[in-house]
């Protein structure tokens, strides 16, 4: 939606270092294995690592239930995300004192391709 070829309102903001690097949190959608519930602000740290702020690499940004698909399903910021589907990795969640397996998927969970809403 960004023109390379004209000038339009808030590129030089666009081209900014923090909104260029391809190592910045991108949105992902994230679903738990084991059917466990989802909550927001848990960050998101690698199998097999402690949940310190050095292995930190995103955080759920919301959560919710899914009738249609029957369990949990979240949206997160997660470093290299869209490279990351189908990895598995820990929501840490130390307010709550609950960690939970998820599979880091894409972002939109029913009819991805939108043949429902065109059908």
């Amino acid at each position: 939606m960004l023109s390379t070829k004209k000038d339009f309102i808030g590129r030089v903001m666009a081209g900014r270092p923090g909104l260029t690097d391809p190592d910045r949190p991108s949105l992902v959608g994230i679903r738990p294995l084991r059917g466990e519930r989802l909550r927001a602000g848990g960050h998101l740290v690698p199998l097999g690592v402690p949940p310190v702020a050095s292995n930190d690499q995103g955080y759920v940004t919301s959560t919710a239930f899914s009738p249609t698909l029957g369990h949990w399903v979240g949206l997160a910021l997660l470093k290299l995300g869209p490279d990351r589907r189908g990895e598995h990795i820990i929501v840490h969640d130390p307010l709550r004192g609950a960690d939970v397996e998820v599979e880091v998927c894409h972002p939109v969970f029913v009819d991805p391709e939108g043949a429902r809403v065109r059908g």
